[in-house]
């Protein structure tokens, strides 16, 4: 309202419910709370925000922080997220929305989705934001198959089951956008590093001195082919391109015969399970996992020093 009320036993109602919202410790999630029950609509939430847009400048520092989130969520709006401080831009962004800002920013939300799809979608958004772009572009920056990011996500109809699902993924977004444009500092260039490594694979010499310092294994020795060093390709792309590894370059595996490629691929998801899924991985993949590891950081150190240069 534009005015105060009439009434003072009204306008002192007002001001103690104001003051209860305002100075309560957890005023942002009471204030979300109420604005999910009173605008359960999209026209119903753009009428909220062209009200509040043109009175923010009478509103409180403490009520415009507090409504940050939910302004940038707003969809006719994402387009002017600008974030302050140090800023970050899309090539700051990692294809797979790393696992410390799920947890810090995402999680909380309880998107009703598979991790894998959150993390890979967050991305996007952040990427949208950044360079005021559409779903498609952003994903296409960050070197996602288009087929891949579902087509819907956009839509409020795409969290059919979830009604707070839309409002909640884009406010933890934004959170977390102006997270990164207001305390990190230098962000690593991950476009640098998609672009160096968008056709790699560890080079065979390079694989040769990390498995001569695997451990002895008495009995079956484990085998070091090819496929298994494609693999570990994968393992240090993502390492050090934060990308996601279903997304990773093959070059050594699409220069296989067809049915080769099929036997490399059933086997794929069994061998990365074994290197990355394990939480206890036997002596064999427990320390051809800490070698790697060493190596995509020795990587990571030679891009962002541009000791190397994209392969064509």
């Amino acid at each position: 309202m534009a005015t105060a009320p009439a009434d003072a036993v009204v306008c002192g109602a007002l001001i103690g419910v104001a003051d209860s919202l305002l100075f309560a410790t957890n005023s942002r999630q009471r204030i979300m709370s109420l604005f999910e029950v009173s605008f359960d609509t999209h026209d119903s939430r753009m009428s909220w925000f062209r009200f509040y847009d043109r009175h923010k400048n009478t509103c409180s520092q403490q009520l415009r922080e507090i409504l940050k989130p939910l302004v940038n969520a707003t969809p006719a709006t994402a387009d002017r997220f600008v974030p302050r401080g140090p800023g970050f831009a899309p090539h700051h962004v990692p294809a797979f929305l790393k696992q410390d800002w799920h947890e810090r920013f995402i999680r909380p939300a309880c998107i009703p989705l598979d991790e894998r799809l959150v993390r890979r979608c967050a991305a996007i958004q952040l990427v949208r934001r950044a360079a005021r772009c559409d779903t498609r572009e952003a994903a296409l920056l960050l070197g996602i198959p288009v087929d891949k990011v579902p087509r819907g996500i956009d839509d409020d109809r795409f969290w059919i089951g979830a009604k707070d699902a839309p409002t909640d993924f884009r406010i933890a977004v934004d959170e977390l956008g102006l997270h990164l444009g207001e305390n990190i500092d230098q962000p690593p260039d991950y476009q640098r590093r998609r672009d160096v490594l968008r056709n790699w694979v560890l080079p065979p010499s390079d694989w040769l001195e990390v498995t001569a310092q695997l451990p002895r294994i008495i009995g079956k020795q484990p085998v070091l082919d090819d496929r298994k060093r494609q693999v570990a390709s994968i393992f240090i792309w993502t390492r050090v391109t934060g990308g996601e590894h279903l997304f990773a370059p093959r070059p050594l595996e699409q220069t296989q015969p067809q049915h080769i490629q099929r036997a490399w691929a059933a086997r794929r998801p069994t061998t990365w399970h074994q290197l990355v899924g394990r939480p206890d991985p036997g002596p064999h993949y427990a320390a051809l996992r800490r070698l790697l590891g060493e190596y995509a950081d020795d990587l990571i150190n030679r891009v962002d020093a541009g000791a190397l240069s994209p392969i064509e």
